[in-house]
């Protein structure tokens, strides 16, 4: 009879100590620009991924330039239809500013009421019924409880009723998870990138870097958080501008192919780059000894970040998202490099 038991105790041994299975990965992407016009490149990678969902930016909120009231802003156009087999998730962005303008609780629940109104009405014409809505706000430990006041309200509006709502979860909220608080909504969306300085000058990268990516997660902050995960990865790139070691914003025609020019830029470290004269280039006035830091992503450092960030599993099929579903941008992404990324998730 020992010997029985201590078989039965054995196997439930073996089967707690388990390793889970294979998770079901949802593919996706984000659509970040403000109009839908169907581009056959865009269409090729949403087809051959293949993305299950289209994460789309249907306005942000930001502050009146006068007021600093919350108004909507960059709202979405669909000039062309949509994918139909595509399942669509609108994304509300809110600057976390709107806050210091948002008082008391009857100016948080008309926020709510407004901005679902919009949503209401801008999402008429998607193809299919919506299976969860978005909001994407990088609140602070001074904006969580009118933040998570908003979305308390927003889950009351007749729209929202029978859809999950998920929140944007940035690196600095999973570690600091004590101060920053859990956004109430039925899931969050772990980005990962932005996980950096961006105003800090100097020879980094402050869309993706391993090392700080692992300050930020540990061991365990993902698989331990308390709301189930889905992941953003970034596979956009920037060129960061500084004067006098002051930021002075993000060059967006300023690219890796122009910066090679060395009768006006001089390469300093892995990617930083000082202007060598004054001039007028691509519509920005450069001056003598600004900085130009080049950020990017390539499908290597990607993998990293993925491999890394999928050790900590929960038990959770989760989507994994791609930011965004841009032409120029996936030209340096092949389609079997993203698909071999977002499968570590199994």
């Amino acid at each position: 009879m020992r010997h029985i038991l201590l078989f039965v105790s054995l196997l439930l041994c073996a089967a707690a100590c388990k390793q889970p299975g294979p998770r079901v990965v949802t593919p996706a992407f984000y659509f970040w620009k403000q109009a839908w016009t169907n581009d056959s490149s865009e269409l090729h990678y949403l087809r051959e991924l293949p993305a299950q969902r289209l994460y789309i930016k249907m306005f942000d909120v930001s502050p009146d330039e006068v007021s600093g009231a919350p108004v909507p802003v960059a709202i979405f156009q669909q000039q062309a239809p949509l994918p139909e087999k595509t399942e669509v998730v609108p994304v509300i962005f809110l600057m976390n500013t709107i806050w210091d303008k948002t008082q008391d609780s009857s100016a948080i629940n008309l926020l709510a009421t407004k901005t679902a109104s919009l949503l209401e009405n801008l999402c008429k014409h998607l193809p299919e019924k919506i299976p969860e809505i978005q909001i994407d706000c990088d609140w602070t430990k001074t904006s969580k409880d009118k933040y998570f006041q908003y979305l308390r309200y927003l889950q009351l509006q007749p729209f929202f009723h029978g859809k999950k709502v998920s929140a944007t979860i940035r690196m600095h909220q999973v570690k600091f998870v004590t101060g920053s608080g859990i956004p109430p909504v039925d899931k969050g969306l772990l980005m990962c990138y932005n996980m950096g300085d961006l105003r800090k000058p100097g020879d980094h990268n402050s869309i993706l870097d391993l090392a700080t990516l692992q300050s930020y997660i540990g061991k365990d902050r993902i698989s331990e958080y308390p709301l189930t995960l889905d992941i953003a990865l970034p596979l956009f790139e920037w060129t960061v501008y500084f004067q006098q070691n002051a930021y002075k914003g993000i060059l967006r025609n300023i690219g890796t192919a122009e910066l090679q020019d060395k009768s006006l830029f001089l390469p300093q470290g892995k990617q930083l780059f000082i202007v060598k004269k004054d001039t007028l280039y691509n519509g920005y006035l450069l001056r003598k000894g600004d900085e130009l830091r080049r950020e990017t992503t390539s499908p290597e450092l990607l993998e990293s970040a993925a491999a890394l960030i999928s050790r900590q599993r929960q038990d959770y099929d989760p989507v994994v998202v791609f930011y965004h579903l841009d032409a120029v941008t996936l030209q340096k992404f092949p389609l079997n490099e993203l698909q071999k990324i977002y499968r570590l998730f199994n």
